[in-house]
């Protein structure tokens, strides 16, 4: 599962795969809904609704959803969360997190993509998700962003219904976005349909920036009356206004060919541990532009030119920060989603206003005043800190108790050398010791004896020559 939202670390054809462990997970019994409900709730199931379907219509990994009835009437879904969760999940971090160190004390290859961050962040992750208050949250401020907008539903969520395990909301009817047969009977425009689904995901990230990070087919249902509905917002994705720009500046230079900008663009928005060969960057951006900006739109795979550009920051051992792989893998989705449902379909062709407006947003007066004020207001705040911090520095200075810690960047491999060939050192002094004392052991014919040689002697010889092995052994294997 974890996988299965790291486009970035994985190549596109096992994305599919492991996406399908997010739900089509072994259910929990009815009893334990049951008693999860009357705890959470304080009364039994008939107390709030009049039908109840003990049957999951899907089971995840942290919840499974139920259909049942309001008392009034309404249709509704109810999402639970699994009994004895936290500890698995706790399990199963701790696991994560040795084999996260593991792989970044020995294998430089994915040292760079520090999977122990990668951990820790999918940890905090988890722990938003497991936490079912949040996503009514989420869905509450969805729904107030994008109030009266035309297209889109939000389901309508039951407040008093909702505990950090138990989500009641609006029960949805409709269909996937892959189930072209039902779409067509529906009367749904497809060609209007997949305009709709990326203008709002492209609105959400440029305008808002706070998105649905998980908008695959499953979680994008297609209503009657050529509508969008997200269900499932446990995956949010939000993303600061000057990224936003940034990331638009990003794409802007990629289709103006201007390598230059984009390397100094995508540095902004990568994270790395050295500093990259920013001319070798430029050059593998221009052959990434020549390969697949030459060529007509409709050509144009979206998801496969996001995943070469996973690959060429990999080359160059920079992370994407986060939100960022997060929206290129939303639009590499509704890329392809959009295509089956109209085959000259192309995110590109709508992603054009919504960078021209981010771009000339960075422009604007407004809003540079604003930032200015911003940077004015921290560097007042930081003049106003300054007399109280070189008071502490001279108190701490003149009673010796300033601690200076200090790193020398570059010179792990040297210390590793260092101290392989301290080791190998005291190693060689072992065998000699054990050579010496057991050649006097022999020489003075102590007993007890084998062979008529003490076998004391004997021992230390061996274990000398085992050593000497070892340490060609070594030699060999370093060289």
């Amino acid at each position: 599962q974890l996988l299965s939202t790291r486009p970035d670390l994985i190549p596109l054809q096992y994305l599919s795969e492991f996406t399908k462990l997010q739900d089509r997970v072994t259910p929990f019994p009815f009893d334990q809904v049951e008693e999860i409900i009357r705890q959470e709730l304080k009364g039994e199931i008939s107390t709030f609704f009049s039908e109840f379907s003990p049957e999951p219509i899907g089971s995840a990994s942290i919840a499974q959803g139920h259909h049942a009835r309001l008392l009034d009437g309404s249709e509704v879904f109810v999402k639970i969360r699994r009994p004895g969760i936290e500890e698995s999940i706790r399990a199963d971090l701790e696991i994560l997190a040795i084999l996260a160190d593991f792989l970044e004390k020995h294998n430089a290859e994915i040292r760079f993509l520090q999977p122990s961050r990668i951990v820790a962040e999918f940890s905090r992750s988890l722990e938003d998700e497991l936490n079912l208050d949040l996503e009514y949250s989420n869905i509450c401020r969805f729904a107030r962003q994008f109030k009266g907008r035309e297209g889109l539903v939000v389901p309508k969520v039951y407040p008093r219904l909702c505990t950090p395990k138990i989500l009641t909301m609006e029960f949805i009817h409709g269909c996937k976005g892959t189930d072209l047969e039902q779409i067509d009977a529906i009367g749904i425009d497809r060609k209007k349909i997949s305009a709709l689904g990326a203008e709002l995901l492209l609105e959400q990230f440029f305008v808002h920036g706070f998105y649905h990070a998980d908008p695959h087919p499953g979680n994008v249902f297609i209503l009657p009356g050529d509508r969008i509905c997200y269900v499932d917002f446990g995956q949010i994705g939000r993303c600061s206004l000057e990224e936003r720009e940034c990331f638009a500046r990003l794409l802007v230079a990629v289709v103006r060919r201007q390598e230059k900008t984009a390397a100094r663009l995508l540095l902004r928005l990568s994270e790395f541990q050295e500093e990259p060969n920013q001319e070798s960057i430029e050059r593998d951006l221009a052959a990434y532009i020549d390969r697949f900006l030459y060529r007509p739109l409709r050509e144009l795979r979206v998801s496969s030119a996001v995943q070469e550009f996973y690959q060429l920051c990999q080359r160059h051992q920079l992370g994407l920060k986060p939100h960022i792989y997060l929206i290129l893998k939303a639009m590499g989705v509704s890329d392809e989603m959009g295509r089956q449902l109209d085959p000259e379909f192309n995110i590109l062709e709508h992603l054009q206003p919504f960078i021209r407006k981010a771009v000339l947003r960075s422009f604007n007066p407004v809003m540079r005043a604003r930032r200015m004020r911003e940077i004015s207001d921290e560097m007042l705040e930081l003049l106003r800190g300054f007399p109280q911090r070189q008071r502490i520095f001279w108190r701490q200075l003149l009673e010796g108790r300033l601690v200076l810690n200090q790193q020398l960047i570059g010179l792990e491999q040297s210390q590793r050398l260092f101290n392989h060939a301290c080791n190998r050192l005291c190693l060689a002094l072992v065998q000699v010791g054990l050579l010496s004392a057991s050649a006097i052991i022999i020489h003075a014919r102590i007993g007890p004896k084998l062979w008529d040689i003490p076998i004391i002697g004997l021992i230390g010889i061996i274990l000398s020559c085992v050593l000497f092995a070892a340490m060609v052994f070594d030699m060999v294997h370093t060289r």
